[in-house]
């Protein structure tokens, strides 16, 4: 009895405690088969009353009765019982339902015979197991079956097994005026930067609270996000196989966003919508829940990781290629041979900017060289933004440099310093081959790369003193192992920080004259070759390296030079670069005699077929 007790204070205590639960009410009729052989068939009932904890456990109290009958002696046994019960249940299906269950308590057996009536006291308990079929979320059909045994001071008196129907109703004690199925909530550890929208798709914009508040389970829960003209599609946030009732989840919130989000031009909110489908009692239904997230404006972006500004460096508006093929367009007819090609482009490039008018103009509001170090949110203006309105921080002209080289298919990246922004051109020369075309520190290298810098902080003085002026940064740079700068490699950068595509943005920018292009590089390529090519020739004269002095001789456009060290050298590699030479002096016979002399020693070689094709060609033959 003391058992009994205990466990009624415990199942009111979490009645107490737990509001949001069912209540189930059982009521099944059972037939009784005893196990002892002289007793007959009996009948009887029960009416259980549960508190659902956890959507798996049962906990409550019943009452019932028995009717056994001893044929052989007239003697019938009417047996009065009450307990708590313990239960666990599971739903593998929508409707199918299964439980396992226990109960024990007191039971009070009347006896009936012609010579006797008499009562007694004791305990029992029973076993038994449930399947059946779910109708609705309220109503349960099941078949019952189990074991039972009565004890009378402590030793056992009668065991049956026994049969029946259950009919179970739950009651919820959650009741809400709402429709919905499911409470959501949504919160955001910061607000969504605009920059970052194609990052968005694999990076959460935030974490969603999903609470099941239905009268069931749910089953196969497909969650997604969308924003109305701010999102290109739904994207999937999660999937869940079931979610209980009254249980809740926290999912991330993934969003595809459109370029839309780049016309945010203030901080603010958006309305966004979670997309719930799902299985209800075998029925596919579809709930939306409104959520809020914030935005950022689209020029935010925070210095905590300097790689992430290659967000900013645009390939793909049309307004930038467009310009950077005018620009570097201007300069393919002039190209010098032997001199490093990205060179030359990227020259034409950054000189065709700045004839175009664009300038430094410090950012008043978030100034490069004091939000650099800093955590807050700085202003940084779109490649475009920058080429329309003519001016730009330090990393506004460094986005748009680097932005119009990619355009054109040349590799950049960047150094951000506290007080200069160095754009970084990937000249695609081995590192251990910079020494060949390049002085000093004149470029960086990495593990697979030179780079050549220029300094936006002299981008007004044009490209030849920002190399020189980058230069003497690098050197600094390289000689301090402990340098705090990083050099972000744009394309590595790009695998993380996916580019943003920022166009149809109308300015005052036009077009300098090609003419006016052609110069700039000119002068620029005449510096080069009056100072770096013309101290790599004395380091070759002085060191006797006759391979690498014809060479450089070529790129200073020293032809006549070139041929008298190249004959020096008498080998194949040698008869094919004089052939090269003579052709850009358009001496095709020459050309064509050192080509014939390669082909007689190595008929397959390619650069010799190629150049005798060409050859053929200009002279129409």
């Amino acid at each position: 009895m003391k058992k009994v007790v205990l466990a009624g204070l415990a199942a009111l205590t979490l009645t107490g405690q737990i509001s949001a639960l069912d209540f189930a009410f059982r009521l099944t009729p059972v037939m009784n088969f005893p196990k002892e052989e002289n007793l007959g068939t009996g009948f009887g009932g029960f009416l259980n009353a549960d508190i659902d904890l956890f959507n798996f456990v049962t906990l409550g109290v019943e009452g019932g009765y028995n009717s056994i009958k001893e044929e052989s002696l007239d003697k019938n046994y009417d047996i009065l019982m009450g307990g708590a019960t313990l239960g666990l249940y599971y739903y593998p299906f929508s409707r199918l339902y299964l439980s396992a269950n226990g109960s024990y308590g007191i039971q009070k057996i009347s006896i009936d015979a012609p010579s006797v009536t008499s009562d007694s006291r004791g305990t029992y308990y029973r076993a038994f197991g449930e399947l059946g079929f779910r109708f609705t979320p309220g109503f349960v059909m099941s078949a019952v079956g189990g074991c039972q045994s009565f004890k009378i001071e402590g030793s056992p008196f009668i065991s049956s097994n026994f049969a029946g129907l259950s009919a179970k109703f739950n009651f919820s004690t959650n009741s809400s005026a709402s429709s919905d199925d499911f409470w959501v909530s949504f919160e955001q550890d910061s607000a969504a930067f605009p920059v970052y929208a194609s990052m968005y798709s694999q990076v959460p914009l935030g974490y969603a609270t999903l609470r099941n508040v239905s009268s069931a389970e749910v089953r196969d829960v497909h969650i997604s996000f969308r924003a109305g003209k701010y999102t290109s599609a739904e994207k999937e946030c999660e999937v869940l196989s079931i979610l209980n009732r009254y249980s809740k989840v926290e999912i991330p919130v993934y969003a595809d966003f459109s370029p839309e989000i780049l016309r945010y031009s203030e901080d603010g909110k958006i309305n966004g919508e979670l997309v719930i489908s799902y299985t209800f009692l075998g029925k596919r239904k579809t709930e939306v829940q409104n959520i809020v997230f914030d935005v950022k404006h689209r020029n935010s972006f925070m210095w905590s990781d300097s790689a992430s500004l290659a967000c900013f460096i645009d390939n793909g508006a049309t307004e930038i290629l467009e310009t950077a093929k005018y620009m570097a367009g201007a300069e393919i007819t002039n190209l010098k041979a032997g001199i490093n090609s990205p060179f030359q482009y990227a020259a034409a490039i950054m000189e065709g900017l700045r004839l175009a008018g664009i300038v430094y103009s410090e950012d008043t509001v978030t100034p490069y060289t004091t939000f650099r170090s800093t955590e807050d949110i700085d202003s940084i203006q779109y490649p475009l933004q920058t080429l329309n309105l003519l001016c730009g921080d330090y990393d506004d002209l460094g986005i748009l440099v680097c932005s119009c080289l990619e355009s054109f298919g040349i590799g950049t990246g960047f150094v951000a310093m506290d007080d200069d922004f160095i754009v970084l051109v990937d000249t695609g020369i081995a590192p251990e081959k910079k020494g060949n075309q390049f002085t000093g520190n004149d470029v960086i290298t990495d593990e697979n790369t030179s780079w050549l810098g220029l300094s936006m902080k002299n981008f007004g003085k044009g490209f030849t003193q920002a190399r020189i002026e980058a230069a003497k940064q690098l050197k600094k740079m390289q000689k301090d192992p402990e340098s705090p700068y990083e050099l972000v490699d744009v394309h590595a950068a790009w695998e993380a920080y996916p580019p943003v595509t920022f166009s149809g943005y109308r300015g005052s920018y036009k077009n300098p004259s090609k003419d006016a292009i052609i110069k700039a590089v000119n002068e620029d390529i005449n510096y080069y070759i009056n100072n770096d090519l013309a101290t790599l020739i004395k380091k070759f004269r002085s060191s006797g390296d006759t391979k690498h002095l014809a060479d450089t001789y070529v790129r200073a456009g020293m032809y006549n030079d070139a041929i008298a060290e190249y004959q020096k050298l008498n080998s194949i590699a040698a008869w094919n670069n004089m052939a090269m030479v003579y052709t850009t002096q358009k001496s095709y016979k020459s050309a064509l005699s050192m080509y014939n002399r390669v082909l007689a020693k190595e008929p397959e070689n390619r650069t010799a077929l190629a150049g005798k094709k060409k050859i053929q060609i200009l002279v129409g033959e």
